[in-house]
């Protein structure tokens, strides 16, 4: 074989193995964004935590499912999906379901894969009722919509183009959501018990003026992914369950989840703030 053919050779092999360390490197670095708020890609398997040994699910394969989903992907065997006669069932016998009907209205499903905390964020501002904006989609009707929800907000707090790489953080959401003429508070579930946890979602779910936001990560419920945002729209004491809308509808439907689980998941530390996640509760303004 003639020396030129081989130093070619050489020379390709060499050329594929650096392009292939540099999409590992590009790969890892994508990731590592992914994990802050929304995923649009599948996380590297996380390292166990306390959160997690109190949760079995967290060590399970999340892709192992015995139930269907109305969407891509399986639901976990401990979720209920919303769809089924089962969950059906939950909602109407729940005391504390009045922040469904007017979130249900709203429903949206996130435009992109990190737009989960604009998705939660518009559905919320449009059934609080609230004054709205302009709308760049409906001109002759005012609306509260993805495309327009950085109009206001200060480029400085959270922009379009960077949420829509990384998501937004459990405090920068309630910053960005404090543009609008709402009432905000946020809460890391690592400041809550349990106990605190499961009332501040029971509580407002029973209420049609005021709605809790749920930043989590999916892998403590047994989901395939990892940071989200999802409104959460009801609460079923005999269960201890709570009803999540999801906003990826492409990827999960609505799901009743244990509080317990979903406890756990908002213990999970955010890799971009380095604190937990935990509860946005946003609600009209007094007067």
């Amino acid at each position: 074989m003639p020396d030129s053919f081989v130093a070619e050779g050489a020379m390709s092999r060499y050329s594929s193995m650096r392009a292939m360390r540099r999409m590992r490197f590009a790969w890892i670095a994508t990731v590592v964004v992914a994990l802050a708020a929304c995923a649009p890609v599948s996380p590297v398997p996380p390292v166990a935590s306390q959160a997690q040994a109190a949760n079995p699910l967290a060590a399970q394969n999340p892709n192992q499912s015995t139930r269907s989903a109305d969407g891509p992907l399986p639901v976990p065997p401990n979720l209920i999906a919303l769809a089924q006669p089962t969950g059906q069932k939950r909602l109407m016998s729940s005391a504390y379901q009045q922040s469904y009907w007017p979130l249900s209205q709203y429903f949206e499903t996130q435009r992109n894969e990190a737009y989960c905390s604009v998705a939660s964020s518009v559905m919320v501002l449009n059934a609080l009722g609230v004054r709205r904006p302009e709308s760049s989609l409906y001109p002759d009707f005012p609306f509260f919509s993805q495309q327009d929800f950085f109009r206001i907000i200060d480029p400085q707090v959270a922009n379009a183009a960077t949420v829509s790489k990384e998501g937004m953080t459990l405090d920068q959401l309630g910053a960005a959501l404090r543009s609008f003429p709402v009432d905000v508070e946020t809460f890391h579930a690592s400041d809550l018990s349990l106990e605190r946890f499961r009332d501040l979602i029971r509580d407002t779910a029973a209420r049609h003026d005021r709605f809790v936001l749920l930043n989590f990560r999916r892998v403590e419920i047994g989901e395939t992914g990892g940071g989200h945002w999802s409104p959460l729209a009801a609460y079923d004491a005999a269960s201890d369950s709570a009803l999540l809308l999801d906003v990826a509808r492409y990827k999960y439907p609505a799901v009743w989840v244990p509080v317990a689980q979903l406890y756990a998941a908002a213990q999970a530390v955010d890799s971009v703030s380095g604190l937990s996640r935990g509860l946005v509760i946003v609600g009209k303004r007094a007067g």
